[in-house]
């Protein structure tokens, strides 16, 4: 199961249009204590899997308050700082294991902007592996139904997110298109995403290709 964490790690993983939303980001990624969310996963390649995602007391790493959210996937212990300012709700710190040492996040990683609108877009940088890239995050569409194992789910939010660029691990290429959808007052409830791998020298020519999917089981408010 060592590999779907990698993953899952991975995985973790917009110009204003229209009219307004309305809504703020916090509506749509939750930092409530004790809030619980258990997805499925399947993978072309890794198989299925379950993860559990826990909202915790809020405390102070490197002099910022935030909330950690524990995620356990299956078995592998990791915990996200996540912390809300004007401009959205970002993570800026992260803790493998039980008894490991919070590092910081540099740069801090916006996971929704405001306004949380259609048409909203910035960048993320993003570790895959041994690879550093620069992720395009946008908000695609509002107000979508979605769904999923643990229910249907109305007036949610689409991010899509992509990047490309040159591997450290063989020189060759790697991209990632993933889509992400967020419902109101419970966060996350899908996403998938495919990642494709060339070769050196065979830029266009994909070697390895990926494709996974984690839908919402079950959520405690």
């Amino acid at each position: 199961m060592k590999k779907l964490f990698i993953t899952v790690m991975m995985w973790l993983f917009f110009l204003p249009g229209g009219a307004c939303f309305g809504e703020s980001a916090e509506t749509y990624y939750p930092l409530k204590e004790g809030m619980v969310w258990v997805y499925s996963t399947a993978s072309d390649k890794r198989g299925a899997g379950k993860i559990t995602v826990t909202n915790l007391a809020p405390r102070e790493v490197k002099g910022r308050s935030g909330v950690p959210r524990k995620w356990d996937v299956d078995g592998n212990i990791k915990y996200y700082f996540i912390a809300k300012d004007s401009k959205g709700v970002y993570r800026f710190a992260e803790q493998k294991g039980e008894r490991g040492e919070p590092q910081e996040t540099k740069p801090i990683v916006y996971y929704l902007k405001e306004p949380v609108d259609r048409g909203t877009t910035w960048d993320i940088t993003a570790k895959m592996g041994e690879d550093e890239l620069k992720v395009n995050v946008t908000v695609e569409s509002v107000r979508e139904k979605v769904q999923v194992p643990g229910g249907t789910y109305n007036d949610c939010i689409k991010l899509k997110h992509e990047c490309s660029g040159p591997t450290k691990e063989g020189g060759g290429d790697l991209s990632l298109t993933a889509y992400e959808w967020y419902a109101p007052r419970v966060g996350l409830v899908k996403s998938m995403f495919t990642i494709n791998r060339s070769a050196k020298g065979e830029k266009g020519q994909v070697r390895f290709s990926e494709n996974t999917t984690y839908q919402l089981e079950s959520f405690k408010p």
